[in-house]
């Protein structure tokens, strides 16, 4: 597909676009973003069994449970949840907001007592109480000095740092330090009444200096948890475990989706495909009610390289994929997955409803 051709797509796109929030204004794009077809809440409260790993697994085989608000069309959690272990403890508990940490999230010790609290708020955390492994607390009502484990992504592996840091009255304060997996100290950033001062990124022996503080996971239970993960041993696919362990409404209906929804999908496959700024590859997807991929063929055609690339990256997220439901069950149907690359593309995704980027009508 060439450049012209994308920029036509673009061009139609975006005065669709604008008709749109003419119409209806930004909330109500927002609304209808997130609107459901068949008057159904999109939050229920499921119970979800975890392994040692936090990956999804059966009931038999769980170390860890958790009980949550669940959004069913956007496959997301969304709400209060309350974790436990096996022997039923409450170990934590806290609150989504569209699939994000959001508030005061707690981890409780067998006894019942606060091993930490930690406020999210956007893309930024607060430690408010943390005890060491002693049970000493580092942190007391939002002061202290702290050191705790991190996560991170290297050459698309998530990797486990230390990193030490100092609160002030629930700010950021002082300098922090992050060293990574090879125990080389890989940032340094300094704070002063929760402002950013400086942070530098360390390369070797050189310096980068970058305006904004490091983004990392702290919580690698957290992490798989959101993501969905699974126990490859039990189950081939996600859809397999939602298919034993959760249970629709009768009159339940979806559009074909992906943890966290369409849109996560469309920015993970623009990232790992790596199509150019200004070109666009349409992929056909043949799938089944299980969710697995019966055929794929190339629609829109960049070069072999890029549309290689791009079936690549789909194949990677293959295990993730849900099917659409009507009356409350799955069916086989034909997907259409458009990806593309450049800043323009990804302000499409953010916009516009995902329900526009599955017709194929938007693409030829």
């Amino acid at each position: 597909m060439g450049k012209s051709c994308f920029c036509d797509i673009f061009k139609r796109l975006f005065l669709a676009m604008n008709k749109f929030i003419f119409l209806c204004g930004f909330i109500l794009l927002g609304q209808l973003c997130h609107s459901q077809p068949n008057g159904i809440s999109a939050n229920t409260n499921i119970t979800f069994y975890y392994n040692s790993k936090w990956e999804l697994c059966t009931p038999e085989k769980s170390m860890h449970k958790r009980i949550a608000g669940f959004d069913l069309y956007n496959m997301m959690f969304d709400g209060v949840y309350k974790d436990y272990d096996k022997s039923d403890h409450l170990v934590g508990d806290g609150y989504y907001n569209d699939g994000k940490l959001a508030g005061i999230q707690s981890k409780y010790y067998e006894d019942g007592s606060t091993q930490s609290s930690i406020e999210y708020a956007g893309n930024d955390f607060t430690i408010w109480q943390l005890a060491k492994e002693n049970k000493e607390l580092s942190v007391v009502r939002g002061t202290g000095v702290f050191t705790i484990d991190y996560y991170y992504f290297f050459d698309w592996k998530l990797k486990r740092g230390t990193m030490t840091g100092e609160f002030k009255n629930g700010v950021r304060a002082g300098t922090w330090i992050y060293v990574d997996a090879n125990k080389h100290i890989s940032d340094k950033e300094t704070y002063d009444n929760g402002k950013l001062l400086s942070r530098y990124y360390f390369q070797g022996e050189d310096s980068i200096a970058v305006p904004r503080k490091k983004e990392i996971i702290l919580s690698i239970g957290m992490f798989m948890a959101e993501l969905l993960s699974f126990d490859k041993e039990s189950f081939a696919n996600l859809n397999q475990y939602i298919e034993t362990q959760i249970h629709y409404p009768p009159n339940f209906q979806r559009q074909f989706t992906y943890p966290g929804g369409l849109r996560k999908l469309l920015l993970l496959l623009a990232q790992q495909a790596e199509v150019a700024d200004k070109n666009l590859v349409l992929v056909r997807l043949k799938i089944d009610e299980h969710g697995s991929i019966l055929k794929s063929s190339i629609m829109r055609s960049v070069d072999d390289e890029t549309d290689l690339r791009v079936l690549k990256a789909i194949e990677i997220y293959t295990p993730y994929f849900l099917p659409p439901m009507k009356a409350g069950k799955a069916y086989a149907s034909v997907i259409y997955l458009p990806v593309a690359g450049g800043d323009e593309w990804i302000e499409m995704i953010n916009h516009m409803p995902p329900s526009w980027f599955l017709d194929v009508n938007n693409f030829y």
